[in-house]
């Protein structure tokens, strides 16, 4: 009878304990279902952050790479980092020429003034002058038939401005070059001094020198074939009262022929007049033909 008893008892524990162990599992199982749950919910809210980090602006993309790269394996930061460099300094390149545009268009949009002040440079403009326009000079050096020949240059300097419609194209005082074309001794028996000069180039204080072609500056010294004569008549006539005085009518021949015969000698021994030009002579050519200049 006991022993009936205690199986019975122990058949009992034995289901009241399977009943505890089935609620138990029921348990875990709710538990376990719970738990995949917040899993999945926390999956989906990390792929939206990591969609929404993925959509963010260029220095949050740049963040995310050094994190990727401080992630990534030794090996291959050192393949990646010649890369990385040359994109980060090709984007500071970028930057700084943005920054230039923009402080330049700032620059410009506060100093207007300074901008109009300046003025554009004037093209140049062509002037020509006609031909025979007077062109005076006044000689820097000396000219003469005594001392100079054909073929020698000489120095002037403008007289006046030279000007075309009110514009100054050459000031006074600007160097002239020019140079002696012929020129001719006076002889003794016959023939008188000659000279002609030419004015060859224009030489300003600024600039490249100025070809010019002018008219010749000619000029011939007076004839002396008066006074030639005066002088043998003068010494003819002291001969013939010398001879007079010393011999008759005979002595008064011999006497005109002596004396003409020295004051021949005397024309013969001397030359004629020389043609000189000193040191500020004025002098005005002109122009054999049109002269242009670019102001």
């Amino acid at each position: 009878m006991n022993s009936a008893i205690s199986v019975c008892w122990s058949e009992n524990d034995r289901a009241k304990e399977t009943r505890s162990q089935g609620r138990n599992v029921t348990k875990t199982n709710f538990v376990s279902g719970r738990l995949i749950n917040m899993r999945m919910i926390l999956l989906f809210v990390l792929g939206g952050a990591l969609l929404s980090i993925g959509c963010q602006s260029t220095p949050v993309q740049s963040e995310a790479n050094s994190q990727d790269v401080a992630a990534t394996p030794p090996a291959l930061q050192s393949q990646t980092a010649p890369e990385a460099s040359s994109n980060s300094s090709k984007a500071a390149t970028v930057k700084r020429q943005k920054r230039a545009v923009k402080s330049a268009k700032a620059f410009a949009s506060n100093e207007p003034s300074v901008q109009a002040s300046v003025p554009a440079s004037p093209a140049p403009e062509t002037y020509t002058l006609a031909a025979q326009t007077d062109i005076p000079v006044r000689l820097i050096d000396a000219v003469s038939t005594e001392t100079n020949k054909a073929g020698d240059t000489f120095l002037a300097s403008l007289a006046e401005p030279l000007t075309l419609n009110g514009v100054i194209l050459f000031p006074k005082n600007t160097s002239v070059q020019g140079k002696i074309v012929s020129l001719e001794e006076p002889g003794r028996v016959s023939g008188v001094a000659s000279i002609s000069l030419q004015l060859t180039e224009i030489q300003p204080a600024n600039g490249s020198p100025v070809p010019l072609q002018t008219q010749p500056f000619s000029e011939t010294a007076k004839s002396q074939k008066k006074k030639d004569a005066a002088i043998i008549g003068a010494g003819a006539g002291i001969g013939t009262a010398i001879g007079a005085i010393a011999g008759g009518k005979k002595g008064a021949m011999l006497g005109a022929i002596a004396g003409g015969g020295g004051g021949t000698g005397y024309v013969l021994a001397t030359k004629g007049q020389q043609l000189k030009y000193p040191s500020e002579t004025l002098m005005t050519f002109k122009l054999a033909e049109p002269l242009t200049v670019t102001r």
